[in-house]
């Protein structure tokens, strides 16, 4: 499935979005914060929609941005 994953860069509070073909939305989510942070962006993630631009939901303890800590 595609998804669109908006958002905007921590730093810069620049807006970024990106399609991302995943099969679930947690994934699309960590996709796209490795896709932004190979171009130096600290995405905060505002909202990930799918089909038919269904706003989608993820479990309460997802966070908005990963963090840097292993």
């Amino acid at each position: 499935m595609t998804y669109l994953v908006v958002g905007l860069d921590q730093r810069t509070f620049a807006p970024w979005h990106e399609n991302i073909r995943a099969d679930d939305v947690a994934t699309a989510r960590h996709m796209a914060f490795t896709r932004a942070a190979s171009r130096g962006i600290e995405l905060v993630v505002a909202a990930v929609i799918g089909p038919n631009l269904a706003v989608l939901t993820e479990p309460a303890d997802a966070p908005a941005r990963l963090s840097r800590v292993a």
